[in-house]
């Protein structure tokens, strides 16, 4: 049965190891509460953190905080997903999952920043689901080692500084997801792995980090924008890649090219098909605009059977009816899913169970506009 958003994944802290921050005094510090907050550049205290109060997490270092600045911008934000088992009732587990994450970790100048995600897995649910639990918390270790190094030699604020930062720890964040989920093939499962598709939303920029066949699209002025490209093996320089190191490309009866059985030339963990596959994923980063309506992050079951611009229509749509006569200003952000968010993510699930898509399909639908 489908899971319609609202608590279909556990809040921030419930699985895997959160990260949290020690004050300069040694004491671990948690944050401050998220409902009724607005996605904003206002400082918040001083933190990097993950972790609710009393939850065992994981320490990073301590950040030095400058001062918050005298005006800062609001960019609105709100969340909601849904999820639903493939149609071919085969006996397999659901392998795709999601990962909400809001105020999982701050910037060094007191930004709150954003983990949105979908993992689409492979021979089973053990990778997608280690990449829900734990990526979160690892991207926030990552964040806190690069906030250190980027305060010391930044003391004024330097925007594509900042970038090179996040990117790199996105880029760390995914090797250390990608051993992680090598492990568990030594462990007994040999052909085990997960697409993933991240979205770290923070102040006025959005960066997407993207490893498979997960997809990420903006929808800006009702035009659809892809924020990643497929890492299919139909493209010419990803084929052009696994050859050149050793991997066999191959047509199966579904008329899809794969290596080693994978329809694709880049995903978490598979151990047995490095290093033809590989995990490095291709970031980018958007500026976020006024014109902005709304994100999608899904995995293929969607994508493969609805297009990106009727995506975003549908889901357009949706929000403006769902927020009709609400009051405007802001779509505030805590850790609960928003309703419309919600609907908006179940419409499209549908849609693509009537298309006759056979795949499991998760929708993360964020809403970046202000309403009413």
């Amino acid at each position: 049965m489908g899971n319609g958003g609202l608590n279909n994944v556990p809040a921030a802290g419930e699985q895997g190891a959160d990260a949290a921050v020690a004050s300069e005094g040694g004491e671990l510090q948690s944050p401050p509460p998220s409902s009724g907050y607005y996605a904003s550049s206002e400082g918040s205290d001083g933190y990097l953190t993950g972790a609710e109060e009393g939850e065992s997490s994981r320490a990073v270092p301590a950040l030095p905080q400058p001062p918050a600045p005298a005006a800062a911008a609001v960019w609105p934000l709100a969340f909601g997903s849904a999820s639903q088992k493939g149609q071919d009732d085969d006996g397999k587990m659901m392998e795709d999952t999601v990962s909400l994450r809001p105020f999982f970790c701050a910037w060094v100048d007191g930004s709150p920043m954003h983990f949105f995600a979908v993992f689409d897995g492979h021979g089973g649910p053990r990778v997608s689901a280690l990449c829900r639990d734990q990526m979160h918390a690892i991207l926030a270790e990552e964040l806190a080692v690069a906030a250190t190094a980027y305060r010391k030699e930044h003391p004024e604020k330097d925007e594509e500084a900042e970038r090179r930062a996040w990117e790199a720890a996105l880029k760390r964040s995914f090797e250390r997801a990608d051993a992680l989920g090598m492990g568990l093939s030594e462990s007994g499962w040999p052909v085990v792995g997960s697409t993933a598709v991240v979205a770290l939303v923070v102040g006025g920029s959005i960066l997407v980090a993207n490893c498979g066949d997960s997809r990420a699209v903006l929808c800006r002025a009702g035009h659809a924008i892809p924020l990643s490209e497929d890492h299919k093996l139909e493209r010419a320089d990803e084929r052009a890649r696994v050859k050149a190191a050793g991997g066999k490309v191959w047509r199966s009866s579904d008329e899809q090219l794969r290596v080693g059985g994978l329809a694709m030339s880049r995903a978490l963990g598979h151990r047995l098909l490095k290093p033809a596959v590989i995990c490095e994923p291709d970031i980018t980063m958007t500026t976020r605009s006024e014109d902005d309506d709304c994100m999608i992050l899904a995995s293929d079951g969607l994508w493969d059977v609805i297009e990106n611009q009727k995506a975003c229509n549908v889901v357009s749509n949706c929000l403006a009816i769902e927020h009709q006569g609400a009051p405007g200003g802001g779509a505030p952000i805590g850790q609960e899913e928003e309703v419309g968010c919600v609907h908006a993510a179940s419409l499209l699930m549908n849609m693509a169970i009537h298309g006759k898509s056979p795949d499991d399909i998760s929708v993360v639908v964020l809403d970046l506009k202000a309403r009413g």
